[in-house]
């Protein structure tokens, strides 16, 4: 037996509360968002829950009022508001606007679209083609303005055109002006978020043809690469003439974040819009880390997404799962995705767990927000990223980053190591009939406990058993002893250990107001008041190993201690 004194200095861990201040207290380990293209007027509890739980509110759809600003912000005041724009499109009330502020201020506004020279086919977003007459010798329109460029998006909404001055100043009276909140005198929203900032650029089977456009290309002379290479460089510069636009008119902390929709975007099909500008920190939204499942070339984004956001970009980051009732979401899965989200966890990035289709605008999954944009296991705080010995996914030694954990033949599983957890992604082939096929089980090399849909624990375990497209957080200790506290350490004395009949508490810092014991699994076995007592009598335990949560001052610590 070791009657020895031992001092133990043990940081507090922590169970999400609800509070008023998301940013700060609720989620101290991953920063989150809510987003939505519906309105929110009507909506006022459910703004309420979104302010409660996420850093910013993306969308909301229409014109944010007195009422609807002031209740997300009495809610929470931490709570940042980024409403959105079409920035491929003009969406006919906007088009008005836009039309009317040139006529008032000497632009021309057909000056504000693209036209179509020749007679053109458009596919739009549900698969379908619609025929765009062009104006002039071979085309068919009769005016101008029935031959502007249309897009895939909305049944094929009128393009907008970067390339025109026009354009850019209207755009940013637009913008300013949907950014006032009505019924309040000079206040703005925190920031604009632009969808989808790459539609007018694509090019191929879901092209706008912009090689058959009047301003582009009128005599048919200049190739296509070279056409759609001129957009993508007016669509970036027009962002960041927008961005110090906004910045003067509203304050320097004013953000523009851009939709990129898939990640692959960025990285493959449109990086001369996104990467050659990351020094001027074009922040982004990616609607699609993980879709239905994603395959293990899907790791080299992380790596990509990272790596920029360590260097100043600001990514706010879902995974949408593309099924919505009656198929039914795996829980592994689920995990999978939440995994994901922590392996590229960073300061400059924000996560929303998203069940369902977008494409289902209007009904699920945007009737509750809290079953479908969040997921309860976000609420366990996981602490925060620790320092692991051998290198990591990018072959650095000694780095916070996520690394490989074990892999073979079709299957990577990446881990990142956490103060309270560790989280392991199983990525292989993908699909969503995949999911959970070619199981593989990898040891732990330590004692940990799965977290459960629930919120509570499963059995310790050494190792575990995945699937392909299935993730799993184990928690270092049972979720039952996790507690509301301060992370901040506190120095405890218990002395013997292992002990037989009587453990001897002694607090450094102040006195101990009260103690519970549970077993490794989470069970509770004896509690009791510790008020002018320090010694617990633990004679009727069986033996075994034991978690001794100690209460003070509403903080809480929490020692393993032997029972002979």
């Amino acid at each position: 037996m070791m009657n020895i004194y031992k001092k133990i200095i043990i940081a507090c861990l922590v169970l999400f509360t609800v509070t008023a201040n998301a940013q700060n207290q609720n989620f101290p380990h991953i920063k989150t968002f809510g987003y939505d293209y519906v309105p929110l007027n009507d909506r006022l509890n459910e703004a309420t829950w979104l302010a409660q739980h996420h850093d910013w509110i993306i969308g909301g759809g229409g014109d944010w009022d007195a009422t609807l600003y002031n209740t997300v912000k009495n809610a929470n005041p931490h709570t940042k508001i980024m409403p959105y724009l079409a920035y491929h499109s003009i969406s006919p009330d906007n088009m008005e606007w836009m039309e009317n502020w040139c006529s008032n201020n000497g632009f021309d506004p057909e000056d504000i679209y693209y036209h179509y020279h020749t007679d053109t086919q458009v596919k739009i977003l549900n698969g379908t083609y619609i025929t765009i007459p062009g104006y002039g010798s071979n085309g068919s329109a009769a005016t101008l303005a029935e031959a502007r460029v249309r897009v895939r998006w909305n049944g094929g909404w009128v393009g907008i055109n970067p390339s025109s001055t026009a354009f850019r100043r209207a755009f940013e009276a637009l913008a300013l002006d949907r950014l006032v909140v009505t019924g309040l005198t000079n206040t703005y929203m925190d920031g604009l978020f632009l969808d989808t900032f790459d539609g007018i650029a694509n090019s191929g089977n879901w092209t706008s043809h912009l090689e058959n456009t009047i301003e582009l290309n009128p005599n048919g002379t200049i190739s296509e690469e070279d056409v759609y290479t001129v957009v993508r460089q007016d669509l970036t510069d027009a962002k960041i003439e927008l961005e110090v636009f906004l910045k003067q008119s509203i304050n320097d902390s004013f953000v523009i974040n851009v939709n990129a929709a898939d990640i692959d975007i960025v990285y493959q099909w449109f990086p001369d819009i996104y990467m050659d500008y990351r020094d001027a920190t074009m922040h982004l939204s990616i609607e699609y880390l993980i879709t239905s499942t994603s395959n293990t070339n899907r790791i080299p984004r992380l790596v990509q997404a990272y790596d920029d956001m360590e260097n100043g970009r600001e990514m706010f980051i879902r995974s949408q799962t593309n099924y919505a009732p009656p198929t039914e979401i795996p829980y592994n899965f689920t995990r999978f995705i939440l995994a994901s989200h922590y392996l590229i966890n960073h300061p400059n990035a924000h996560f929303m767990y998203h069940a369902g289709n977008a494409g289902n605008y209007g009904g699920y999954p945007y009737g509750n927000f809290s079953a479908t944009h969040w997921h309860k296991n976000i609420e366990i705080n996981i602490g925060v990223p620790i320092t692991k010995t051998g290198t990591d996914y990018w072959g650095e030694p000694n780095t916070n980053r996520f690394f490989e954990f074990a892999s073979g033949t079709g299957y990577k599983v990446l881990a990142r190591e956490y103060s309270y957890a560790l989280v392991l992604a199983n990525f292989g082939s993908g699909g969503w009939d995949n999911i959970g096929n070619n199981p593989i089980t990898i040891d732990l090399g330590d004692e940990y406990y799965p977290l459960l849909a629930d919120n509570t624990n499963g059995p310790a375990v050494t190792s575990i058993t995945l699937g392909q497209s299935e993730g799993v957080i184990l928690l270092k200790s049972p979720v039952a002893v996790l507690g509301i506290a301060n992370q901040q350490e506190i120095e405890v004395q218990t002395y013997p250990n292992p002990v037989k009949d009587i453990l001897t508490i002694n607090s450094l810092e102040q006195p101990i107001e009260s103690y519970k014991i549970y077993t490794t699994k989470g069970q509770l076995v004896q509690s009791d008041s510790l008020v002018n007592i320090n010694q617990i009598n633990i004679a009727s335990l069986t033996s075994g190993i034991y978690l001794l949560e100690f209460i003070s001052n509403q903080k809480k610590v929490i020692v393993k201690f032997i029972k002979e």
